[in-house]
C-alpha cells in the first residue's frame, strides 16, 4: 500500500549523487577562475600612486615632487577588443592628470601589428611637462611562439643539471624527484622560447618619437629645468639596451653623467642589478615580470621571469644598498591570462627625503 513516503536512496545512490554535485561544483568554480583571469583581471587596469624619498637629491628635484607616469609591457599585438579595452580604461584613469615625465620600460609590442594600439594609448595620455621617455624590451627585438615552451625548457632543465636519456626509464621514485626539480627550475628561471622573427625597432623608435617619446638605448640626457628654483628639476635619466635580447651597456649610458649626480636609470629586466655599475643609480624603473602573471596563495607568483629576484619580489618595491628598484606588473600580458597580479600603471613622485 502506498503511505505517500518515497522510498529510500540506496548508500550508493547517495554517494553518486555527492559525487556528481561535488564535480560540478569544482567545475564550475575552475570555470569562474578561468574566466576571471581571461577576460576580467587582464582588463581591469589600476592607477596606483607611490612616493620615493631620496634623501641625496635635496635641492635637485621640486618641492612638490617630480611626477612620472611609469607605463611598461604593453604587449600590444592588435587584438582589437581586448587592447582598445586597456586603452579606453587608462584614458579614463588619467584624464586630468598633471605629470612631469611619462616614461614606458619596454614591451611596447608583442609583433608590430600592435604599432597603431600603442601610438592611440599615448594620444590618449594627458602630455607630460618634461617628456616622455622609454627603453627597449625583449618582445620589442623579437616574436616569440610559445607552443614548444615545456619541451624546450624541460631540454635546459636536462642539460644544465647533467642529466641525459640512455633509454632506460627511471624507477617511478626518480621520475617524481625529477618532475619536482623541473617543477622548480621551471618555476625559478626565465623562460627558453623559439624566436620567430625579429621585430623592427627602428620603426618603433621612429614611430615613439613622432609622438613625443624618446627612446635612452644605452645613453644618458640631461633632466634640467629651472634648476634653483622650487619647482626645478636637475638630474639624469638614463636607460639600457634589453638583458635578454639587446645589447645593454650601463657603463657607456652613464659614462658622461658627473659623479654626485641623481640618476634615474630605466631598464626593461630589472636583472640589470647584477651590473655593478647599476649601483651608481639612485632609482631603477623596471617591468618584464608582469608581477609574476599568477600569483597564488601562499606560494607567491609562480614564475619572476628573473634571476636576480626573489619571489616576493617580482612586483613592487625593491632595495640594493643605496639604489631603490621598482618594478611595475605591467599592462598586458605575452600569455592572456593573470590571477593576483592585476595590470598597472603607477603615478610615481619622486622626493627630495
Amino acid at each position: 500500500m502506498f503511505n505517500g513516503k518515497s522510498p529510500a536512496a540506496a548508500p550508493g545512490d547517495i554517494r553518486q549523487h555527492r559525487l556528481r554535485n561535488g564535480l560540478g561544483m569544482l567545475l564550475g568554480i575552475g570555470a569562474g577562475v578561468v574566466g576571471y583571469s581571461l577576460l576580467h583581471e587582464p582588463l581591469n587596469v589600476r592607477l596606483e600612486h607611490l612616493t620615493i624619498e631620496l634623501p641625496q637629491a635635496r635641492g635637485c628635484l621640486p618641492a612638490q615632487g617630480l611626477r612620472i607616469l611609469h607605463l611598461s609591457d604593453t604587449h600590444f599585438q592588435g587584438i582589437v577588443w581586448r587592447e582598445q579595452a586597456k586603452i579606453e580604461r587608462i584614458r579614463r584613469l588619467t584624464a586630468g592628470l598633471e605629470y612631469d615625465l611619462l616614461i614606458h620600460t619596454g614591451d611596447f609590442w608583442q609583433e608590430e601589428t600592435g604599432l597603431s594600439h600603442m601610438t592611440e594609448l599615448i594620444k590618449a595620455l594627458p602630455r607630460p611637462r618634461l617628456g616622455g621617455y622609454g627603453v627597449y624590451g625583449n618582445h620589442d627585438h623579437v616574436s616569440y611562439t610559445h607552443s614548444d615552451m615545456l619541451a624546450r625548457n624541460w631540454e635546459r632543465y636536462q642539460k644544465e643539471n647533467g642529466k641525459s636519456s640512455n633509454g632506460h626509464k627511471p624507477a617511478l621514485i626518480h621520475q617524481v624527484r625529477d618532475f619536482y626539480a623541473f617543477a622548480r627550475f621551471f618555476m625559478n628561471m626565465p623562460f627558453v622560447l623559439k624566436r620567430v622573427r625579429f621585430n623592427n625597432k627602428e620603426l618603433l623608435r621612429r614611430t615613439l618619437a613622432t609622438h613625443g617619446v624618446e627612446i635612452l638605448n644605452n645613453r644618458a640626457i640631461p633632466v634640467c629645468h629651472r634648476p634653483g628654483e622650487t619647482d626645478g628639476v636637475d638630474l639624469y635619466l638614463a636607460g639600457v639596451d634589453d638583458v635578454a635580447e639587446g645589447w645593454p651597456d650601463i657603463g657607456k649610458a652613464l659614462a658622461n653623467v658627473p659623479e654626485g649626480k641623481t640618476i634615474l636609470l630605466l631598464s626593461h629586466n630589472p636583472d640589470i642589478l647584477e651590473e655593478p655599475a647599476a649601483q651608481r643609480a639612485d632609482v631603477i624603473l623596471s617591468g618584464h615580470t608582469h608581477g609574476g602573471q599568477i600569483v597564488l596563495p601562499l606560494l607567491g607568483a609562480i614564475h619572476t621571469h628573473s634571476e636576480q629576484l626573489a619571489r616576493h619580489e617580482a612586483a613592487g618595491m625593491v632595495r640594493r644598498g643605496k639604489t631603490q628598484i621598482y618594478i611595475t606588473r605591467g599592462v598586458g600580458e605575452g600569455i592572456p591570462l593573470r590571477f593576483g597580479a592585476r595590470p598597472q600603471i603607477t603615478l610615481i613622485t619622486l622626493k627630495a627625503g
